[in-house]
């Protein structure tokens, strides 16, 4: 990519503002470099790190994948990753900084214990070519069962793009929307309160609440309020 040791130096300032953001989430949080294919950046929360230090993934780069991603699960990783810089490429440089792709795999640890990680990726900065030169990823818990479930969207776009392993090809499908009522509900139900307390804090019958319920399912696919509620936050969508 040609990107010189200057351009490096005037990410310090970047660094310090993504790791202040990283102490104050719950979620995992580390910079890819492409230009040099490692990590430029690691946080400290451990739900990414699978007992390792920052500094050692760090170290790692790429390979830490190999350490922390089942086997059977590295293959769709990269068919996730060539299947996303094909869609990004068809795109002109000025959009391709609005794309998010997010899709859900296993981390295991030491113990062989598996987890179900939400993992975001957005790119930060582009080379002068148009190449993705830094990527900002965000781990979290995965709200889903599942692995896979991968989701691209562009910003301010009407339309996301769900890919088909089965097809190999990434569906056009219209972007999730909630409406008021709907982001209330959740937001409630994230606090704890139960659909009686629900419909006494919106002034609704508690079957209007079940309603409302029953579509959030639908438009999220998701099985529970619990897996909702999660689904939505990781999507942005409250």
């Amino acid at each position: 990519m040609g990107i010189n040791k200057e351009a490096y130096q005037k990410l310090e300032v970047c660094i310090s503002m993504i790791d202040a953001l990283a102490r104050s989430s719950n979620q995992s949080i580390y910079i890819i470099d492409y230009n040099r294919r490692n990590f430029l950046y690691v946080s400290s929360n451990p739900l990414f790190l699978c007992g390792y230090s920052p500094g050692e993934v760090q170290q790692m780069g790429y390979a830490f994948y190999e350490l922390v991603v089942p086997d059977e699960e590295l293959t769709m990783l990269m068919e996730i990753n060539k299947a996303g810089f094909e869609f990004y490429y068809r795109h002109l440089p000025e959009e391709r900084l609005a794309m998010t792709i997010r899709y859900d795999f296993h981390l295991q640890y030491p113990d062989n214990k598996k987890i179900l990680i939400n993992h975001t990726l957005t790119p930060v900065l582009l080379s002068e070519q148009g190449d993705i030169w830094l990527a900002l990823c965000m781990v979290s818990l995965s709200p889903r069962t599942t692995i896979g479930n991968v989701e691209l969207s562009v910003k301010g776009s009407a339309t996301r793009y769900i890919y088909s392993f089965k097809g190999k090809r990434w569906q056009e499908e219209k972007s999730i929307s909630l409406n008021d009522r709907e982001k209330d509900i959740l937001r409630f139900a994230a606090q704890g309160y139960k659909m009686a307390e629900i419909a006494e804090r919106l002034f609704i019958d508690v079957n209007t609440v079940k309603f409302h319920r029953k579509n959030l399912f639908i438009k999220l696919e998701a099985k529970n309020i619990t897996e909702a509620i999660g689904i939505a936050a990781n999507m942005q969508l409250i």
